[in-house]
């Protein structure tokens, strides 16, 4: 099959956007361990087997060049090898690691006998589980076209973004800046993990009903009121995942500007 021009490129980078995803994937369970860490959690997964996970995280990384020398990046092989290595290789390390990590939350019991530096971390991890098991979940319902994709990987995208933020928060001490433990910082990853949450229901309430992806306006010819009221919740979890991430700048300067005032 021969494809020039748009198609061909995105064909092209569809696949090698596999790679980052892969490796922000591994970043992400790095971030819940050291999080789950630092509030306190007792893991039940032995070093070895931890490794054991990141290894095949990390395989999946290298096999993605071999498939782009094997097969034409327009053939039929090339994307069903690496659909099945973002199916299974990328997401074999994610359950054990994400169930491993949520027990030992279960353990840590009510996070309000944690200490104040311990609650935006929490938080976050808290958030990035859920939304990232709601973003996979939904990927087992995507037929067809249509905007369950989206909201699959923006699920899933989210997800990392709130594991990161956490180790953000944790790491503003050791870099010389103040600890968040304001409300605001506690509350901020609920915030934006709800918003997003939203987002994601009202793309996948819009895409049961067949509106299409990668189309906007007029274009995506909402027919009837379940269309319209499955946007309008997207759109709305928009707009508070928005406040939440300029919620997120704001605890950041705050913590960095804190700290640099009391310099001598």
């Amino acid at each position: 099959m021969a494809l020039e021009g748009k198609a061909y490129y995105e064909l092209l980078f569809w696949g090698s956007g596999h790679v980052i995803q892969f490796t922000y994937t591994l970043l992400m369970l790095v971030s819940w361990l050291w999080l789950a860490n630092a509030c306190g959690a007792r893991i039940p997964l032995t070093p070895r087997i931890a490794m054991l996970l990141f290894a095949i995280g990390l395989a999946s990384v290298f096999v993605v060049p071999p498939i782009y020398l094997a097969y034409d990046v327009t053939s039929v092989e090339h994307r069903q090898l690496l659909t099945w290595l973002m199916r299974f290789g990328g997401g074999l390390p994610i359950l054990p690691m994400g169930l491993a990590v949520a027990i030992g939350l279960v353990r840590v019991g009510n996070p309000g006998r944690l200490a104040p530096a311990q609650r935006p971390l929490h938080a976050a991890l808290v958030s990035s589980l859920a939304l990232f098991a709601v973003g996979g979940l939904i990927g087992f319902l995507i037929q067809g076209n249509n905007v369950k994709i989206p909201a699959h990987y923006h699920g899933c995208i989210v997800g990392v973004t709130l594991a990161l933020m956490g180790l953000a928060y944790h790491l503003l001490p050791r870099l010389g800046y103040a600890q968040p433990v304001s409300r605001l910082a506690t509350w901020q990853p609920y915030l934006y993990g709800f918003g997003q949450l939203l987002h994601i229901i009202g793309l996948v309430w819009s895409g049961g009903y067949g509106v299409q992806r990668k189309v906007a306006g007029s274009d995506q010819v909402l027919r009837s009121t379940q269309e319209i009221v499955g946007m309008g919740i997207m759109g709305l979890g928009g707009l508070i995942a928005i406040i939440g991430g300029v919620i997120f700048l704001v605890v950041m300067l705050r913590a960095m500007l804190h700290s640099k005032s009391e310099l001598p």
